[in-house]
């Protein structure tokens, strides 16, 4: 069996309040684990607007470091190419 075939048939706990109260504090939970306290309910929920935020730059920066480094890789390659095409002419 191949592993995308065995993901598929993960299913995931999924609920729709990711906002709590516990000990008077208000938390939000994620896939990375849950923050808080926060004194109230609207604290938590921008916190958690930031917290989505940054993890959306986070890899709106590794794509385009990706991109980059793609980039870098053909640059280099027809660098490469160049030399080893003089390299060929001299002789």
């Amino acid at each position: 069996m191949r592993d995308e075939d065995e993901k598929s048939n993960l299913s995931h706990f999924r609920t729709a309040e990711r906002f709590f109260c516990q000990n008077g504090g208000w938390w939000f939970s994620t896939r990375e684990g849950e923050e808080g306290p926060f004194d109230t309910r609207e604290q938590a929920k921008a916190a958690l607007e930031r917290f989505v935020g940054s993890v959306q730059l986070s890899e709106q920066w590794q794509a385009e470091k990706e991109q980059r480094q793609a980039a870098a890789r053909v640059d280099n390659e027809m660098v490469d190419r160049g030399v080893w095409d003089r390299q060929i002419d001299s002789n």
